[in-house]
């Protein structure tokens, strides 16, 4: 059974982000500019299943120009709002698969973790393509950064093998989710590190 993302209220979230992966998310910008192998400074950032808004942080430390922080719960948004500089963050209240911008309108989109709960994957992707300019990047997956340093992501799984945090996650069968994007992105691949989860690299 899905979660209900709708009636999600934030504080579980907001309490393992600030626990666990607040010394993650700036590996997680590493790796967003690796893969798109520039700074992400001047550009429009789209963020699906933004949670918290820490990873917003980020976002505006970088220099993005404009920032669209997306997430399913009103309650998710809420705790993000604290976050966020409402003078270049737009937060939105909607799914995936029916994003309300308009088409080529983004230069990277992120996701961290919210592609496990997607509905309907096929039409996402669809969405993504469809809002991204040419040339854009989408960096979509889980876990905890591919350059991230084992001494970051050793305290993180200990505190997952003990239960602390602890959430059901469905798993991917990543050879079908290669599939499924490339019907939207003929430039997309996986990359992977040991322990620390996949993501997913489409370029438009």
């Amino acid at each position: 059974m899905q979660p209900d993302w709708k009636s999600e209220s934030g504080e579980s979230f907001e309490q393992h982000a600030e626990n666990s992966l607040r010394p993650v998310y700036q590996w997680f910008l590493k790796d967003l500019e690796l893969a798109y192998k520039k700074s992400i400074k001047g550009l429009d950032v789209l963020e699906i299943g933004c949670g918290p808004g820490f990873m917003n942080e980020q976002f505006e430390k970088a220099g993005a120009k404009r920032i669209f922080e997306l997430d399913l719960s009103p309650g998710m948004l809420e705790k993000a709002q604290s976050r966020c500089d409402l003078s270049r963050t737009l937060l939105i209240q909607a799914d995936a698969a029916a994003i309300p911008l308009k088409n080529a309108s983004v230069d990277i989109v992120f996701s961290r973790g919210s592609i496990f709960f997607w509905t309907e994957i096929e039409r996402c992707f669809a969405e993504i393509r469809r809002i991204m300019k040419p040339g854009a990047l989408a960096f979509i997956g889980g876990g905890y950064g591919l350059s991230t340093p084992e001494a970051v992501v050793e305290p993180i799984l200990k505190r997952k093998k003990s239960g602390a945090g602890k959430k059901s996650i469905p798993r991917l069968d990543l050879d079908k989710l290669i599939l499924i994007a490339r019907k939207s992105f003929e430039n997309a691949t996986i990359q992977q590190a040991p322990r620390r989860g996949f993501w997913l690299k489409c370029n438009n």
